[in-house]
Parts: structure tokens; C-alpha cells; sequence
């Protein structure tokens, strides 16, 4: 998800130290505010300090080593092509393939906007039209 709380004008129009010392305005409500919750955030603006690691791999999300089911395999050599050959195009068996309603809505993100000096709802747009749009304003 992508929450912009503040809006600091053009690009170049702020410093670095100014763009910091205003993460770290938020970072401070949110570890005030919700320290009970774990998060996997850093505390500290602009460096890794404070982040706490846990102390063991989760195993799902794991692909080191025997934690991985596929560690260890042996694979035919038909099977490492399929892999690693070239799928952009008309190669891909998709080309040309129209994605779904409920296929577009799984992987489209969406950015949800509003109005920074008033806080009103403006609209939710997807990740490729919003910056389609903000690209025009540079």
C-alpha cells in the first residue's frame, strides 16, 4: 500500500535533510502511536538503525537451502530450457491474451489520492495512469 501523508512540491524544490527530518515526523507518530503492533519498519529516517530482524527464516517465504522443497532436485535439461528460454512477444503464450475483469482487478494496484489541505477523498487511480498524470506535472 501507498499512503503519501504530505505533499513537499516539485521535484528539487526541498532538501534532502528538509525530506528526512519530515519521514522521521511520521516515523515518530507511527512508533508512538502503534508500538504494540509489529511492524518490519526501520525507526530511524534515511537508515536501517533500530531495525529488529527476526530471529529465525519464515519457512514460507524461505528459498534458502533444505527449507525449500524444490532444494536439491534434479532437473531434466528439457525442463531447465522451459525455464530459461526467451518468453517476451509472440513467444509468450499469452501474447495477445485479454486478462479478465476479476484478473485485472487482482493485479492492478491502486493509489488512493487526496487532497492535502483539506483531506477530501479525490479518487483511487492505478499505479500506471497516476503516473502517466504526475508526469506531466514535472
Amino acid at each position: 500500500m501507498l499512503l503519501i501523508l504530505e505533499d513537499l512540491g516539485k521535484i528539487g524544490s526541498v532538501t534532502k535533510d528538509y525530506m528526512l527530518s519530515r519521514e522521521q515526523y511520521y516515523l515518530d507518530i507511527i512508533f508512538k502511536n502503534y508500538s504494540t503492533i509489529i511492524m518490519n519498519n526501520c525507526p530511524i529516517a534515511a537508515t536501517t538503525l533500530g531495525f529488529k530482524h527476526k530471529p529465525e527464516p519464515l519457512r514460507v517465504n524461505s528459498r534458502l537451502g533444505s527449507l525449500n522443497p524444490m532444494s536439491g532436485k534434479q532437473f531434466s535439461p528439457e525442463f531447465l530450457y522451459m525455464q530459461t528460454r526467451n518468453k517476451t512477444g509472440k513467444k509468450n503464450p499469452n501474447f495477445g491474451a485479454k486478462k479478465s475483469t476479476t484478473t485485472l482487478a487482482k493485479i492492478i494496484k491502486l493509489v488512493y489520492v487526496y487532497n492535502s489541505e483539506d483531506l477530501n477523498y479525490i479518487g483511487s487511480f492505478p499505479t500506471v495512469v497516476l503516473r502517466k498524470r504526475l508526469k506531466h506535472l514535472k
